[in-house]
């Protein structure tokens, strides 16, 4: 509110309406507002730092602690293979062994070979095991995927007719999510199947 207040209050400064102009007041307003509600549930620190030419969102952008938590998860389905996510997030499940899970194929790094997408219930279900307090889903979980969406931290893959499900993948890269890691004391290395 504070931030688009000023901006409610022009038209009456430039002398284009009267106070009690409601309608023309509103019309102005509101896409700006539309544009505010896409960053809902983020405050943006520095709102518009150019890094070469394009908008550099990823540095500039706090996010809340849940959505901290959803990235994390979204990067760890993006680069584990999902057959390793037992090992990782259930507990009292015994070490994991690289040499056991190698194979032919598998000798490059994720990292190298970039992002895989996911489904979302594998985000949630990695969303949930890593998070401290319990948390049940809610539509606030959701409208922050949305907004992690907006900044392109996580893209959308695929059509949202497919049967399995919408899928993503994490765009965000290691030294970002490390350093949101580290705000909430997660040790995401010891999670990534390439670190072990």
């Amino acid at each position: 509110a504070a931030l688009n207040f000023p901006k409610f209050c022009e038209p009456v400064q430039r002398g284009d309406a009267k106070e009690e102009d409601a309608h023309r007041l509103w019309k102005n307003i509101e896409p700006h507002l539309k544009r505010a509600m896409q960053t809902v549930y983020l405050r943006e620190i520095s709102s518009l730092v150019e890094d070469g030419g394009r908008l550099s969102a990823h540095a500039h952008v706090e996010l809340p602690y849940y959505s901290k938590f959803l990235l994390i998860a979204a990067y760890l389905s993006s680069y584990n293979p999902a057959r390793t996510d037992k090992r990782f997030f259930m507990k009292h499940h015994g070490k994991i062994k690289k040499t056991s899970f190698l194979k032919k194929h598998e000798k490059t790094s994720n990292h190298l070979l970039g992002p895989k997408p996911f489904p979302l219930d594998r985000l949630l279900a990695i969303f949930y095991s890593i998070v401290d307090s319990r948390v049940t889903p809610t539509a606030n979980i959701f409208s922050q995927i949305t907004s992690l969406v907006a900044l392109q931290l996580l893209t959308h893959v695929g059509h949202d007719d497919q049967l399995d499900g919408p899928k993503y993948k994490c765009t965000a890269n290691l030294d970002f999510i490390r350093a949101i890691a580290r705000t909430v004391n997660f040790d995401i290395v010891r999670y990534l199947y390439d670190f072990l």
